[in-house]
């Protein structure tokens, strides 16, 4: 592991904005069934969630959360200028 990561999350429409941070990893631990229905809920719509997660569990392997120091973030609205 090299002990760091970064992470970006953007959107293309109707204007291009990001965000991004990086630091090291603090911990880490094996993901539970509560954090993987809380980051699916946020993508999914309610109706599909369980069903996601179960798929997760039983056909993608182990999951682990990353836990990070966030030192360096940087963002950016490239909207109509």
């Amino acid at each position: 592991m090299a002990g760091r990561f970064s992470l970006l999350a953007q959107r293309t429409a109707p204007t291009v904005r990001y965000v991004s941070v990086e630091g090291p990893v603090i911990r880490t631990a094996p993901c539970n069934d509560e954090q993987s229905l809380e980051m699916a809920a946020r993508y999914l719509p309610p109706d599909k969630v369980a069903d996601f997660v179960d798929y997760e569990r039983t056909q993608l392997g182990e999951h682990i959360a990353l836990y990070m120091r966030p030192e360096h973030w940087l963002s950016a609205d490239l909207g109509p200028g």
